[in-house]
């Protein structure tokens, strides 16, 4: 009865405390504004949690056909929440109170109202492990209870939980894999590692990544600094490591390889620019947005003969390197899977933290008051040498020398009234301190009025301040250690005002949090009723079964998933390459922004449109960048729908193959009237003869405010290029495709791009999220004269040519096109019935093309191709063809078997070692 009631007591203080973190939150929410980041936060992290619960709650975990132009979510998504036990659990949850009849089906509204309770839970959650891990280590309950606060309440957590919420799980796992290697040194029991281990790998393959070197580093300081009598042999627990390892990788088999596999298959382009071993990028005393180091750990870092305690030199060992790792961005592109560098690790450094001041707080009674003094001394040199050191700060040297020579003061005194045991003399000091820290304000004030000091200052302050009290709390609990409470109380509560403050200041205000709002979601920035109103018109004139909307709010490429339509876009770190590679290289369809990891539109060229079943798109009035064959059909106050004229069936036939090597060094519109002519194969076994070739179209250049000489373009004026003149004139019914190699000399410029009517912008050398894909083809109406304008600057400018597309090739294949056919399209399965009446030998679906699509044609096995660059084509049959196409992630069968097989053996293997 007793364990239970600590127990509970225990889950209620870490609930409290974890709540009482999220207060900046909770207030926020009470205004109808949410723990959100108005990026990633509305762009990924909403929409896909609406979305997966959808599919969840329907029974379907494999594909849906509403990621972009359809896509596996349980391998592309396994970095977000497709395999996280964290949304898995709120899924169960959300969907009793959905069935309870309390809430309504959840839409990205209710995900952002639940953001900050599931982020409150999860901290709780982080709170009582890392405390039972602690306690593990032998610590007394109060110094363990206050490392678990020191690393579940550090600024990264609550960073992560707004911007990338899934990447907040990795402070669960963490501890666990700790737990796991504690037990294998101190027990030899590897159960706890091998499940710690087989959860990471299911639950997130790129933190279980991260994770698992966090986990290598802390084993490899392990094997040569015992923490505890009898510990087992070192070649023993290298033996334990692996094979628990081996078989918990093994278990997670049917997460993990499929995850890895859309990693593998997924394109990035190459980090291209040089990285520093060593920077000093940013302040871990004082500014830092990744990890602050405590104060109790800074201070406690001088008291020496804590260094006889095996845990204080083990933790403060792993502090220091991995403060020396913190600075390396090589470092961090280790951890970034050797791309570009990111931060995203320094909650490790939060967490050995909390180690050593719970292995400190364990071992105060070895201090006196001299031992302490001399502590408190030297950290507070060290603050005073990181604030000098960072310019950043933009304070004064001479102000940084007074203030920390004035606490040093003011703590010397704190010291002898401690060691005199004169509370009147503390008290004295008490007022003194106070009275310094007002004369500070009213000096950043006076500063404030004069020239303006950075907001830097009082963050200095207030640091410098709270350290100063913290050494002064610890000093006296050193003398008494009756006052050991009040100071873990005094530690605690400025880790919950630091996390609140980081949350406001960082987060709220300097992440513009405060912008997501529930009037936000639910407007014309995001999720527009106008929009909304025009989907509903479509969906009742059109009885078609599929057809997707080229449209999207700004820069959202996965507004079709919010406002529930099929659409053309798509944004998220995994994605297929082959799709990708088919928008920037096979096919060179501008997507009116340059970014990685998503693609949109299709370049409003009809032929796209009508092989991809785009048969709708919506623009805001005034917009003259209508695909040519479009008409008008519907219209609101700001927007215009537009319907393709010209369409294609979702399902169709093909004799004529073509190979992709044939084709490789052929203008871009031939590739589109190949596919639309035939079908294009890797490695067919007739070789068609290639549709013919289009035209390409004479033209003189003008410089317009610029000059343009052997592929170098230097505009001179705000806004210049060159004109191409075209020498024959071109049908007003025709299109141009204009194409040609563009590249910005200048490497921190982002620059814009308008062709005619047709704009788009590209990104600047040095962004990381720059495509490096300078070919460009762009469609525009006919014109006699073809405007490329770009900002001041110079350029490359090579590959020129003008073709033009009358749409012969598209309107005969409309005219000879059945579109009688009959399919459904519902989640993972395709079925389809198709007569083959002209007796073609490929059936070709606009589905992308992923490993894991199988089909039965005629109930008779048959193999999946990649058709048409990316989609889908299957072997037809004469006459009637009954198709059954099934999605299951990549080597989902055979994964799975190696994970039943794995966990049999990890039975059998604990079983034994038990026995």
């Amino acid at each position: 009865m007793k364990k239970w009631r600590t127990f509970l007591i225990l889950i209620v203080l870490c609930l409290f405390l974890s709540t009482a973190a999220h207060t900046a939150y909770l207030l926020e929410w009470a205004g109808d504004r949410f723990m959100l980041g108005p990026n990633d936060g509305l762009s990924q992290m909403m929409p896909f949690k609406a979305m997966l619960y959808e599919q969840y709650t329907s029974g379907e975990f494999f594909y849906s056909p509403s990621f972009g132009l359809g896509s596996g979510t349980y391998s592309g998504l396994s970095y977000y929440f497709a395999t996280s036990f964290v949304f898995a659990l709120t899924v169960v949850f959300v969907f009793m109170l959905e069935v309870a009849g309390i809430i309504t089906e959840p839409d990205v509204l209710f995900w952002a109202h639940a953001a900050v309770f599931i982020n409150i839970a999860r901290l709780t959650a982080v709170l009582f492990i890392s405390f039972h891990v602690f306690r593990y280590m032998k610590f007394k309950p109060v110094p363990a209870f206050l490392g678990a606060s020191i690393y579940g309440l550090s600024s990264m957590y609550f960073r992560h939980a707004v911007y990338w919420e899934f990447f907040a799980d990795a402070y669960l796992w963490l501890p666990f894999l700790i737990f796991g290697i504690e037990k294998i040194f101190r027990e030899a029991k590897p159960g706890w590692f091998l499940a710690a281990v087989a959860v990471s790998m299911i639950d997130s393959f790129y933190f279980a990544y991260v994770n698992f070197l966090l986990a290598g580093i802390y084993i490899l300081f392990r094997l040569f600094m015992p923490l505890a009598e009898n510990e087992i042999r070192r070649s023993r627990a290298i033996v334990l490591f692996l094979i628990s390892g081996v078989i918990g990788a093994g278990i997670s088999s049917v997460s993990f390889i499929p995850a890895v596999h859309a990693f593998i298959h997924n394109h990035r382009p190459a980090y291209v620019h040089e990285i520093d071993w060593l920077m000093f990028h940013d302040n871990i005393l004082f500014t830092s947005s990744y990890v602050i180091l405590p104060a109790a750990i800074v201070g406690l870092a001088g008291a020496f003969p804590l260094y006889r305690d095996s845990r204080f030199r083990f933790f403060v060992s792993l502090i220091l390197f991995g403060v020396l790792l913190h600075y390396s961005p090589q470092v961090a592109s280790v951890f970034n899977g050797f791309s570009a560098p990111q931060f995203r690790w320094e909650y490790f450094l939060s967490f050995v933290s909390g180690g050593a001041v719970a292995a400190g707080f364990s071992k105060l009674p070895v201090l006196n008051v001299k031992d302490f003094t001399l502590a408190g001394g030297l950290a507070l040199l060290v603050y005073g040498l990181f604030a000098l050191y960072d310019d950043r700060l933009e304070i004064r040297a001479l102000f940084i020398f007074t203030a920390v020579s004035a606490s040093l003061f003011v703590y010397v005194l704190f010291a002898l009234a401690v060691k005199r045991n004169s509370k009147k003399g503390q008290a004295a000091v008490a007022v003194l301190l106070a009275l310094l820290f007002l004369a500070a304000g009213y000096q950043f004030a006076l500063a404030v009025s004069e020239d303006g000091v950075t907001i830097q200052f009082p963050l200095f302050l207030g640091v410098l301040g709270s350290a100063l009290f913290t050494f002064m709390l610890l000093l006296r609990t050193v003398r008494d250690q009756s006052k050991i409470g009040e100071a873990v109380a005094f530690i605690v509560i400025t880790l919950l005002v630091l996390a609140n403050g980081f949350q406001y200041v960082n987060l709220i205000n300097g992440g513009n949090t405060q912008k997501v709002s529930e009037e936000y979601i639910t407007g014309e920035d995001y999720d527009d009723p106008e929009i909304n109103r025009l989907l509903a018109e479509i969906e009742e004139r059109d009885a078609f079964p599929f057809y997707r909307i080229d449209w999207m709010e700004g820069v959202r490429n996965n507004t079709p998933i919010v406002e529930d339509f099929y659409g053309l876009s798509a944004y998220s770190s995994i994605l297929n390459e082959e799709l990708l590679y088919f928008y920037l290289y096979e096919l060179e369809i501008d997507m009116a922004r340059e970014s990685v990891s998503r693609y949109a539109t299709l370049g409003k060229r009809t032929n796209l449109h009508s092989l991809l079943l785009g048969n709708y798109v919506i623009l805001p009035r005034g917009d003259e960048n209508v695909p040519a064959g479009f008409e008008e059909i519907l219209a609101s106050e700001n927007f215009i729908v537009y319907e393709n004229q010209l369409p294609l069936p979702f399902v169709r036939s093909a004799t004529a193959t073509y190979s992709e090597d044939s084709l490789a060094d052929e203008p871009v519109l031939r590739r589109e009237h190949a596919m639309l002519s035939g079908v294009v194969l890797k490695n067919p076994a007739e070789q068609a003869v290639l549709p013919p070739e289009p035209e390409a179209l004479a033209f003189e250049v003008n410089g317009v405010e610029a000059t343009y000489e052997d592929g170098v373009l230097d505009v001179s004026g705000e806004a210049g290029g060159i004109d191409l003149m075209l020498k024959d004139a071109v049908p007003e019914e025709s299109d141009l495709y204009v194409a040609f190699h563009l590249a910005n000399r200048a490497e921190n410029q982002g620059f814009s791009v308008t062709v005619n009517s047709y704009r788009t912008s590209r990104k600047s050398n040095v962004s990381v999220y720059k495509t490096f894909v300078d070919d460009l083809t762009i469609r525009i109406p006919a014109d006699s004269i073809v405007r490329i304008r770009v900002p001041e600057g110079t350029y490359e400018l090579t590959e020129l040519a003008v073709y033009e597309e009358p749409y012969d090739v598209l309107r005969s294949e409309v005219e000879e096109a059945d579109g009688g056919n009959r399919f459904e399209w519902s989640g993972s399965r395709i079925q389809a019935d198709y007569l083959n009446a002209e007796n073609d030998e490929f059936i070709v679906f606009p589905v992308p093309y992923e490993v894991g699509w199988t089909a039965k044609v005629n109930g008779e096995k048959r193999e999946v191709l990649e058709a048409n660059y990316t989609f889908l084509a299957v072997p037809a049959s004469p006459g009637v063809n009954e198709i059954r196409l099934t999605y299951r992630p990549p080597y989902f069968w055979k994964s799975l078997l190696l994970s039943v097989i794995s966990l049999l053996a990890a039975i059998l293997y604990l079983w034994k070692r038990k026995n």
